[in-house]
């Protein structure tokens, strides 16, 4: 049982080793084979093959994560409703309570509507 133990423990180091190995063989292998002949040219940001409209760094408007936030919350809950629905089959209970969840996730998109989260300002 001993032998084994260590046996298991010793392929997992094994494995370890050999992942760091081959990590630090191909980051030495860049070191050495890549060209270092920088010019301006090849400094700037480079997308789309066009000039670069205004500076690379510019942080996201809190405008779009609030409307991906929304989207993702309304998108999961409308997986849930098609997942629930197959179920139903003349249920009237069931049907109910479905009911009451359209109806929340409807007064939480009327909430965010009226709280303007749904205009996008440019």
């Amino acid at each position: 049982m001993q032998g084994a133990l260590t046996q298991g423990v010793l392929f997992v180091l094994g494995l370890v080793v050999a992942a760091t190995a081959f990590i630090l063989v191909v980051f030495l292998a860049n070191t050495l084979l890549s060209p270092r002949n920088p010019d301006p040219e090849k400094n700037t940001p480079f997308e789309c093959g066009m000039e670069q409209a205004s500076d690379a760094w510019v942080p996201p408007r809190m405008r779009f994560s609030t409307i991906a936030m929304l989207f993702v919350l309304f998108d999961a809950e409308a997986i849930l409703l098609f997942a629930v629905a197959s179920q139903l089959r003349g249920n009237a209970i069931a049907l109910l309570e479905v009911g009451g969840f359209v109806l929340f996730l409807a007064f939480g998109l009327g909430y965010a509507w009226r709280k303007g989260a749904l205009e996008w300002r440019s």
